[in-house]
């Protein structure tokens, strides 16, 4: 290999050997949801994520066509919204269902107790069995609120899964009609 003599050739020749591009990136930019050290964010990286994709411009080239140049923008973040509804739905379905499984483990121990108590003969025994018994029935009441709570917060989500479903679907619709009108004068 001879020497370059030029300083282009010695810069295309740095480049070419090095771990850095030639090109500079601007397409970097930084997290607005950044995970801190500790790791706590874990929940919120899909949101995260989804929110820096929604930050990107649509870069647009001459192999896209019109349809696509107009409406790919729209189409995206349609569907970024439709996920990130998702997203918090899912969690809220995951958070119930902890509340639940929580709730059904605590009321479990209470009706091993109250076994225990019954077949067991004691001087507190209708003592304990009242307040075992109130403890049940506290249970199967945060039961009943955290299935209303979930129906109250999930209506809100459903709603707007169904809408941003609705208005991603028309995004790509209108899309399509204009591929084909486009199509169709290309012809």
């Amino acid at each position: 290999m001879t020497m370059p003599n030029k300083t282009y050739e010695l810069r295309k020749l740095f480049f070419k050997q090095s771990k850095y591009s030639a090109k500079e990136d601007k397409s970097y930019e930084p997290l607005l949801l950044q995970e801190p050290l500790k790791g706590y964010f874990k929940k919120l990286k899909p949101d995260a994520d989804l929110l820096q994709k929604a930050l990107i411009p649509e870069s647009y080239s001459q192999e896209q066509s019109i349809s696509e140049q107009i409406f790919g923008n729209d189409i995206k973040q349609q569907y970024i919204g439709l996920k990130h509804a998702a997203n918090l739905f899912a969690e809220r379905c995951q958070i119930h269902k902890n509340h639940l499984q929580e709730i059904d483990r605590r009321h479990m121990e209470a009706q091993e107790k109250l076994f225990g108590v019954k077949i067991n003969n004691s001087s507190d025994k209708s003592k304990r069995l009242t307040s075992l018994e109130g403890q049940l029935a506290q249970l199967e009441k945060e039961r009943r609120e955290e299935d209303l709570a979930f129906w109250k917060d999930t209506v809100e989500l459903r709603e707007k899964l169904f809408e941003g479903a609705g208005n991603y679907k028309d995004a790509k619709h209108r899309s399509r009609i204009f591929s084909d009108v486009e199509a169709d004068y290309d012809r």
